[in-house]
């Protein structure tokens, strides 16, 4: 017991040394312009901090088999889910979809006047900000040189997996963006099924409702019906992570290993992996009344299948050298055309205060609304919320929102950190653990849920840079 308090207080003691002092060594050495920026930047530390000291000790405990919540007969018993279940669930994510698409419409009409029928303006979800680059990579791969770009390669800025199913069912459309349409509508469905039996697989029917209920009303998710990987790759990490817990590691490896290679986040289901497979082969291994070779081959080598997640980040940079020369050209070109440079997330969020104050002092309203705040609100906001529910969240799930949130606010330039997060589902999860302690809880969270997306969907339309 003794040995294993000091192993887990070096654990503790090194990372949150080296996280206070690079982050006094960056106050010092490249003093923010703005006050307001060191101070969102240490509060960012802080709570990350906390969050840390929370989890490390739990995480021991889970893989060691000490921490196991749920016991096998109850998840047994409310996990099973019949054809109308799956159906009215279908039909209800079809529905949230179409909503989506009559609000783009009405607020096209309230800021252009009528100018195209509900039908005509679905073309709005072609144009979010990447979907160009996305159905380029689709139509002519990675050798497409931008000759406004300096002849960069500007197709690397994105993995493969999501443009490969759009040119393999663009026949069928005639149009790439027409089957990325269909192909992000059908994955967000499919998302949705997942993480209902994802929840159901963990705790009940109300709890999955409710889940998929946050997931439908969050501001950021009107961005799955987009043509761009959000949704594909929401359902392959949410599918990944489903199968570790119903312990095929394989399937689990290899569908994580396709995430990976549909957003760089993927490589962080890693996190949830390993912690799944640890306490599942600690079990067994406890319950055998004789150890065998054998054991420990089948083990080894189903552990070592989970290396197949970080495969899929590694074959994206191979394509990367390939293609433009270095294992980090994407990199290269976010540095070089939009400023975004590598950073420790709390240097990130200083970044982005820095923005949000530029943005105001020059009355810019579209950085201003549509991604310092938002990218702050999330940022400093899902940080809180897993504080407020972090001993409710499983610890192979708050892991991943963990090694997610490092991943997501690693650049200074990021625009997209509310989607990311969203497709984070941990993030859902809280709030649905939230929902549990009141009704009048609920009702708040729903309604600034149903508010901010009505906003963030609004600014969306209006073409500010919503990612």
């Amino acid at each position: 017991m003794q040995r294993n308090d000091i192993v887990k207080g070096v654990f503790v003691v090194v990372p949150l040394t080296v996280a206070f002092m690079l982050y006094g060594l960056w106050l010092v050495m490249d003093t923010p312009v703005y006050m307001e920026s060191m101070i969102v930047a240490g509060i960012v530390l802080m709570l990350a901090s906390v969050l840390f000291l929370r989890f490390l000790p739990r995480a021991f405990d889970f893989v060691m088999g000490a921490d196991q919540t749920a016991a096998l007969s109850t998840v047994r018993r409310t996990s099973i889910i019949g054809g109308r279940e799956l159906i009215r669930l279908v039909f209800l994510l079809i529905l949230g979809r179409g909503l989506f698409m009559l609000g783009a419409f009405l607020w096209s009409l309230k800021l252009k006047g009528y100018t195209e029928t509900v039908f005509d303006i679905q073309h709005i979800w072609a144009d979010h900000m990447y979907a160009a680059r996305v159905i380029s990579l689709a139509n002519k791969g990675y050798g497409l040189q931008v000759q406004e770009a300096g002849g960069r390669y500007l197709n690397l800025l994105f993995p493969p997996v999501y443009s490969f199913f759009v040119r393999l069912i663009s026949p069928m459309y005639l149009s790439s963006i027409r089957a990325a349409f269909y192909l992000s509508n059908l994955n967000a469905i499919l998302s949705g099924v997942v993480l209902y039996l994802l929840v159901l697989h963990d705790s009940d029917r109300k709890s999955a409702v409710r889940a998929l209920w946050f997931y439908t009303i969050l501001p950021p998710s009107f961005l799955l019906t987009c043509t761009v990987p959000a949704s594909t790759f929401m359902l392959l990490s949410l599918l990944s992570v489903y199968l570790a817990r119903r312990r095929r590691f394989v399937p689990s490896a290899v569908v994580g290993c396709l995430a990976a290679l549909t957003d760089r986040a993927g490589i962080a289901l890693m996190a949830p992996l390993l912690l799944e497979f640890f306490p599942a082969m600690t079990e067994e291994y406890r319950s055998l009344k004789e150890v065998t070779w054998r054991f420990y081959l089948n083990k080894g080598l189903v552990g070592a299948s989970i290396a197949l997640v970080p495969l899929g980040f590694i074959l994206y940079l191979v394509i990367n050298r390939e293609v433009g020369g270095s294992l980090f050209t994407y990199a290269e070109y976010l540095e070089d055309l939009f400023d975004s440079r590598f950073a420790l997330f709390y240097r990130v969020s200083g970044a982005l205060t820095e923005k949000l104050v530029d943005a105001y002092r020059t009355f810019d309203r579209a950085m201003l609304f549509g991604v310092c705040l938002p990218n702050l609100i999330a940022a400093v906001g899902s940080l809180g919320l897993m504080l407020l529910v972090d001993k409710q969240m499983r610890v192979s799930y708050l892991a991943y929102f963990m090694v997610s949130y490092l991943l997501i606010f690693s650049r200074t330039g990021v625009l997209d950190g509310p989607r990311q997060l969203f497709c984070c589902f941990p993030v859902i999860l809280s709030l649905v653990y939230l929902a549990k302690k009141g009704r009048l809880l609920t009702w708040v969270l729903s309604l600034l849920s149903i508010g901010g997306l009505a906003i963030y969907l609004g600014m969306y339309v209006a073409g500010w840079p919503v990612a």
